[in-house]
């Protein structure tokens, strides 16, 4: 007889939080990747997140991966812009937003929902990965603003989600997540403002002023997540998608940057770095 006493079994919550701590280790990994061999995989990889963004979107709103032209129209119109965006061609990617947005709309005419929900989601996929892209593209400073700003998010996102889990406290806005709290609010911005000031001092950036700009943008980031969750609030979802393990799906994971991407955009323009 064995007498050894049996192992407690992992809670399903101790599961999800391994699991989404290697995903992160694993997304983490691959952005660093990513930079590091720069043109074009930088330019490739925010064109494959916008389009992943668009597909969960239009399965969201449809409640299908079905595909059907209006979300083929959708997904194909993130691509152009963003590639339009990573060849330096400002211009003809607004273009093509305005065009495909009238498209996907007589595309998506038979239903109500679709005709508003689906262009709006093309605007929420292609605008801040087009913002995001053209500040690698601009050059100087810009890969730096681009780099910071997707530390901060992330690890403002961590630092939310650690302290909202572990510490508790009031909730921040209950009718739309009843998960985020203040404290989580609070830690979320601290955290993206610790990375921020540890990551610019390898850069070109002036450290007083992305002291005055970090808080600024890890808050912007927890705006943009809980527009997020409004959104899927909105149809009844929890996740966007299972792509990514513990995570979600890629709008579940990227969904502060669509705010901060225009943010740090005026960051960039206004020179003030």
């Amino acid at each position: 007889m064995n007498n050894t006493p049996d192992q407690p079994p992992k809670t399903a919550g101790t599961d999800r939080l391994l699991i989404r701590f290697l995903t992160g280790i694993a997304a983490t990994v691959f952005g660093l990747v990513v930079f590091g061999i720069g043109t074009p995989l930088v330019q490739l990889a925010g064109m494959a997140i916008a389009m992943v963004v668009a597909y969960e979107w239009s399965v969201i709103v449809r409640k299908s991966s079905r595909p059907s032209p209006s979300m083929l129209a959708m997904i194909i119109a993130v691509g152009a812009m963003t590639g339009l965006t990573a060849l330096g061609q400002f211009l003809p990617a607004a273009l093509v937003l305005a065009g495909s947005l009238a498209a996907c709309t007589a595309l998506a005419y038979r239903s109500p929902v679709e005709r508003f929900w689906l262009p709006l989601g093309m605007v929420y996929a292609a605008v801040p990965w087009s913002l995001l892209i053209a500040l690698f593209v601009l050059g100087g400073v810009g890969p730096w603003i681009l780099f910071i700003g997707l530390s901060l998010v992330i690890n403002a996102d961590i630092a939310a989600y650690f302290a909202g889990k572990h510490l508790g406290g009031p909730k921040l806005a209950p009718v739309i997540s009843p998960a985020k709290t203040w404290i989580g609010l609070l830690m979320g911005v601290a955290g993206g403002y610790v990375v921020a000031q540890v990551m610019v001092t390898w850069s070109p950036l002036t450290p007083w002023t992305l002291a005055l700009a970090a808080p600024v943008f890890a808050a912007i980031s927890q705006l943009s997540d809980l527009m997020e969750s409004s959104f899927k609030r909105r149809f009844g979802v929890k996740d966007a998608s299972k792509l990514l393990p513990g995570h979600g799906g890629v709008m579940d994971r990227m969904d502060g940057m669509t705010l901060t991407s225009v943010a740090l955009m005026v960051f960039y323009l206004s020179g003030w770095y």
